[in-house]
């Protein structure tokens, strides 16, 4: 079959989990003998990439990741629009496929998967992670802002109403159907089904891992023993990421006299205020020795730095669609603490409750890490444990199998229909 992929972005420029795994199902496909295309934004680069044989980076995407610039939204948005449909019905056109799976939409115009369901109604599939079928886009939420200060609301007020009427004018945000659509969890399924944004009959299919590079990389399934202990939280830097709940629950561990006893290294990169924040707290809690800023690695060094740590610690303060990153430390062999949020649940439901805790508390948080370092937990088994969730129910090959049957029933279902 011929499959092509709409998504926001593509590795390697791309901001997390969801583009990443968008990149695995593609190139699993391939390897299963189908012919794959990717339309994607050019986020990253100034245009499309050469040498990239199926993969366009052509799109615009309506803002900048970290701050909304007005002007363009008058000046710039309208051609922009033009020129993403122009290259949509291009790719459409020449490639002909059998299904479009639409993936990430943070940030890419709703106005493409809108006529991709008008032109092809029955070869739509969306494959949804994030809650973005119920988000707000980005122009209302700037243009609903009052600006911080006085005077630039005055010049803001009147710019506002024409927005609000231009949105208006082109009906944007338009209404999409999600007639076919598979969600990463359960708990994204009925949050979205109870928003009324996609059928209740729509699929669920949990994002897998593939485990083969944590085989070579991962420690021996214990603690390593070493003083202090050590660990690691990796992913974005954002403020729903709960990063700085991880610092708050050090300063406590420091007032009990166990701050000495742990160390965490933070990995990723994010909003560049956010990070600002992150360091200032260190720093005034006097936490300089325990806590390490290492930025943003490849996805390809994942397995072997995940190796090198402890415990994982999942700090998100808003509900995750899933938490890819909980099975990716299950497989490198570490030991997850982890805030009981979103879809999160479906993956600690069968790991051991005792290390969750109540998002964004780091008094909880603070007396998990502390449970382990008691010594009262059998770490080997709960690290055994982990891994064998992680290998028998998250795998990547069990979600490409999963995303190719569906797409083959879905042609068989439209060719069945026109004979």
């Amino acid at each position: 079959m011929r499959v092509l992929f709409l998504t926001n972005m593509y590795p390697p420029y791309d901001i997390g989990g969801y583009e990443q795994i968008c990149q695995e199902v593609a190139e699993g496909l391939k390897n299963r003998g189908h012919s794959v295309k990717i339309l994607t934004s050019r986020y990253g680069v100034e245009a499309s990439s050469n040498g990239e044989e199926d993969v366009i980076r052509s799109l615009y995407l309506q803002a900048d990741l970290n701050y909304y610039r007005p002007a363009d939204f008058f000046l710039r948005w309208p051609a922009q629009e033009k020129f993403n449909l122009f290259q949509l019905q291009s790719v459409v056109e020449s490639f002909t496929p059998d299904v479009v799976v639409i993936w990430g939409m943070y940030l890419l115009s709703l106005n493409l998967p809108y006529w991709l369901e008008r032109w092809m109604p029955a070869q739509v599939v969306y494959y949804i992670a994030s809650y973005w079928p119920t988000d707000e886009d980005p122009h209302r939420i700037y243009w609903r802002l009052t600006a911080r200060r006085w005077i630039a609301e005055q010049f803001k007020r009147p710019l506002r109403s024409l927005a609000f009427s231009k949105l208006k004018m082109d009906q944007y945000p338009p209404s999409l159907k999600f007639s076919r659509t598979l969600c990463c969890s359960e708990y994204v399924k009925s949050r979205l089904v109870m928003a009324g944004a996609i059928p209740p009959e729509s699929g669920v299919l949990h994002i897998g891992i593939d485990p083969a590079p944590f085989f070579t990389s991962a420690k021996l399934s214990q603690l390593s023993g070493v003083k202090p202990l050590r660990m690691l939280y990796f992913g974005r830097l954002i403020e729903d990421k709960g990063v700085h709940t991880a610092i708050q629950a050090l300063n406590i561990l420091k007032t009990q006299d166990l701050a000495n006893h742990v160390q965490l290294t933070v990995l990723g990169s994010g909003h560049p205020e956010y990070e600002a924040r992150l360091h200032s707290m260190v720093s005034e809690s006097g936490l300089g020795d325990q806590v390490k800023f290492a930025g943003k690695i490849s996805r390809d060094a994942v397995p072997a730095v995940l190796s090198q740590f402890d415990v994982f610690l999942f700090t998100s303060i808003w509900p995750e669609p899933f938490g890819r990153t909980i099975i990716e430390a299950m497989l490198a062999n570490l030991i997850v603490i982890g805030s009981d949020v979103g879809g999160s649940r479906e993956i600690f439901a069968e790991y051991d409750s005792d290390l969750l805790y109540p998002a964004g508390d780091a008094g909880a948080l603070a007396s998990r890490i502390a449970l382990l370092l008691s010594g009262s937990k059998d770490t080997g088994e709960l690290i055994r444990r982990g891994k064998a969730l992680a290998l028998g129910k998250f795998s990547l090959d069990n979600m490409v199998a999963g995303i190719e049957t569906y797409l083959l029933n879905v042609i068989r279902s439209n060719f069945s229909k026109v004979a």
